[in-house]
């Protein structure tokens, strides 16, 4: 998987994923399939996108208790998808609340999942808000994600 899977998946959660978007009701998966297929992206990064949905679902069942003070170590392999900005990016998300250990820990299977060389933090964001909106009782993060993403910072000169 590449760049392109990121990008079909920002399309997909933009067109077929959003809140206004009730996918059981108005959408089959053909449907997605076809529509996917008539904005460029060819069936196989399709597919990989789909596997990928359904990845990070499955391993949101786990719960990561960590405390307080507690460091997150990096492996080597997600160091070589992630660079400085990217990690301190995702301390940030901890930081203010945003992500929890649990939802940091899906984000980073779900960026190994991708096989991509190196993640961006355009990227990072768009990933996190994806996993984010996926998740259960995770509404107030999401919302925070999106206003980090999308709200104007605010001037606070006089």
């Amino acid at each position: 998987m590449n760049e392109n899977i990121v990008d079909l998946l920002v399309y997909l959660f933009e067109n077929y994923l959003s809140e206004q978007t009730n996918l059981n009701e108005q959408y089959t998966k053909n449907n997605i399939y076809s529509g996917l297929e008539q904005a460029g992206f060819e069936r196989n990064a399709i597919d990989s996108a789909f596997d990928w949905l359904l990845s990070v679902n499955d391993d949101s069942k786990q719960h990561i208790n960590q405390s307080a003070d507690a460091i997150r170590v990096y492996s080597p392999l997600e160091l070589s998808i992630l660079d400085e900005e990217g990690v301190e990016f995702i301390s940030y998300l901890e930081s203010t609340g945003i992500l929890t250990p649990t939802t940091r820990e899906l984000l980073l299977n779900g960026l190994l999942n991708l096989n991509a060389d190196n993640i961006d933090v355009d990227d990072l964001q768009w990933l996190a808000l994806i996993i984010l909106f996926s998740q259960p009782d995770e509404e107030q993060a999401f919302a925070s994600m999106e206003s980090l993403m999308f709200d104007p910072p605010v001037d606070h000169e006089h």
